[in-house]
């Protein structure tokens, strides 16, 4: 489908609200045609906010709308197959939250709708657009560090001393696909996946350290999704895997991205995203210490660069490229597929114990 203006559909207003609404408002060539909320006065307020002309509360009239070309799916975790499948159905371009659903079994009917559709589709996998995250992919495909063997992310956000866990929301829910394993360890799974392939084997075990929270109504409910959680995997490359996280902690040193190879390491200390920034540090062969180098700044299309949210600007512009001239963009629901395969292994693992074996699957990063 190609257009003069594309027209998207959004389902979802909290995470929408702070990132892919003000792109898409920003965004040239791009109109948002409809916001839909399972509350609608909260889609009237999307609507005032960022100038779009219709508010819903059902997603099925949403994707049925004729002059809808692509449908954002920012819902909870548990509406992702069925609101990207109807939309598909509906020939519906993708560009889809992550984590991509609640197991592997829901992202293969996702995957197989749109393939039958023949509709192109992206998955929001931002981190791998950090612009210290393109340099490590930089340093290893230019052989810098030599064979990457250990990779180790550390990222305790936590919670100021003395405040209250975060309200009862179905970010608590494990059903509803709750839970930092799907909400950040997504995002360094797929981070993996994008420097060194596919995952071979993962063990993992989630922690729920917050058991309760209050809701909006001040009800104290169950949490039952994980706020903490350790992940060790093999990589068919050999590389091994190592991510700790929690929320339920006092806040530690900043983000710590560790990566090591046969001839040289790389650090990433801190987040580029945040108050402090971050700087990469690069160990080369024959060095035997570290040296702070230069981050290149992102590669972007006019479009995405004047953008609100540049990053979610770059999704944009490569499901347009995709749309227009047919090239596959990435990371899309196939990729995501097998980044939620280690998902549900880590869940399995810390259910039962042990490493699990991932499914053998064509590299597709």
């Amino acid at each position: 489908m190609v257009a003069t203006t594309y027209r998207v559909g959004v389902i979802g207003t909290s995470w929408a609200a702070r990132s892919p609404l003000p792109t898409l408002e920003s965004y040239p060539g791009v109109e948002i045609a409809a916001i839909c909320s399972g509350r609608l006065e909260r889609a009237r307020e999307a609507c005032d906010r960022f100038g779009a002309p219709i508010a819903l509360d059902d997603y099925r009239e949403l994707v049925a709308m004729p002059d809808v070309d692509i449908v954002y799916v920012g819902s909870p975790v548990a509406l992702h197959d069925p609101m990207a499948i109807a939309a598909a159905e509906a020939g519906k371009h993708l560009l889809l939250e992550k984590p991509l659903s609640l197991d592997a079994a829901r992202g293969q009917a996702m995957l197989d709708a749109a393939t039958r559709a023949g509709v192109s589709h992206i998955v929001a996998f931002t981190m791998r657009h950090f612009a210290t995250h393109i340099l490590v992919r930089t340093l290893i495909d230019d052989g810098v560090i030599g064979e990457p063997r250990h990779l180790a992310i550390s990222h305790f956000g936590g919670s100021a001393v003395g405040s209250p866990p975060r309200g009862w929301s179905w970010w608590s829910d494990r059903d509803q696909g709750g839970g930092l394993l799907g909400a950040m360890g997504s995002h360094y799974v797929d981070l993996a996946r994008y420097w060194l392939g596919d995952f071979a084997e993962v063990s993992g075990s989630l922690r729920t350290w917050h058991r309760t929270a209050a809701d909006g109504e001040g009800r104290v409910r169950e949490v039952t999704s994980d706020d903490g959680f350790a992940l060790v995997g093999s990589m068919r490359s050999g590389a091994e895997v190592t991510l700790h996280m929690s929320f339920a902690v006092r806040p530690g040193p900043p983000r710590r991205v560790e990566l090591y190879g046969e001839q040289g390491s790389v650090v990433i200390e801190g987040d580029e995203l945040a108050a402090g920034g971050a700087r990469v540090l690069l160990t080369r062969p024959g060095e035997s210490a570290p040296s702070e180098i230069d981050v290149p700044p992102l590669r972007l299309g006019d479009a995405a660069r004047g953008s609100a949210v540049p990053r979610f600007g770059l999704m944009i512009e490569k499901l347009l490229r995709a749309i227009e001239g047919g090239e596959r963009p990435s990371p899309d629901i196939a990729e995501a597929l097998r980044c939620q395969e280690v998902l549900d292994a880590v869940r399995r693992s810390s259910v039962e114990g042990g490493s699990i074996r991932l499914p053998d699957a064509a590299p597709t990063v």
